[in-house]
């Protein structure tokens, strides 16, 4: 059953990976689009947080599963 979770949330990662990398180079494009303008300019910087966030919330999920795995974290 670990495992198999493990498996789950390795797949996660890379694809959330891959989705925050294609987030950013989307956000990319739209901030060289429309140039000066400030309103894309925040939701581009809107579209680079989100996916740094989700990144880092996939992630730590992941650590956390490994700590528990592991035994760093005693499990009650």
């Amino acid at each position: 059953m670990l495992t198999a979770f493990d498996a789950v949330l390795t797949a996660m990662a890379y694809a959330a990976t891959a989705l925050a990398v294609f987030a950013i180079v989307w956000a990319g494009f739209v901030l060289m689009a429309e140039g000066s303008d400030s309103r894309s300019a925040g939701r581009a910087r809107n579209a680079v947080a989100g996916a740094l966030l989700g990144l880092v919330l996939v992630l730590s999920a992941k650590a956390i599963a490994l700590a528990l795995r592991g035994g760093i974290v005693p499990i009650p």
